[in-house]
């Protein structure tokens, strides 16, 4: 039982240092980064 908890214990660790990153950027007012371009339309360039 003891062991069960443990690894009960390491799972919640692991998921909440996961989900750290994502709720403190939830109230950042910083606009999104603009998309860098990959591919261009070279067909309409004149």
């Amino acid at each position: 039982m003891s062991a069960g908890w443990i690894v009960f214990g390491i799972c919640v660790v692991f998921v909440i240092g996961g989900a750290l990153p994502l709720i403190s950027k939830r109230g950042a007012n910083t606009p999104p980064l603009p998309r860098k371009e990959t591919l261009r339309d070279w067909r309409n360039e004149k």
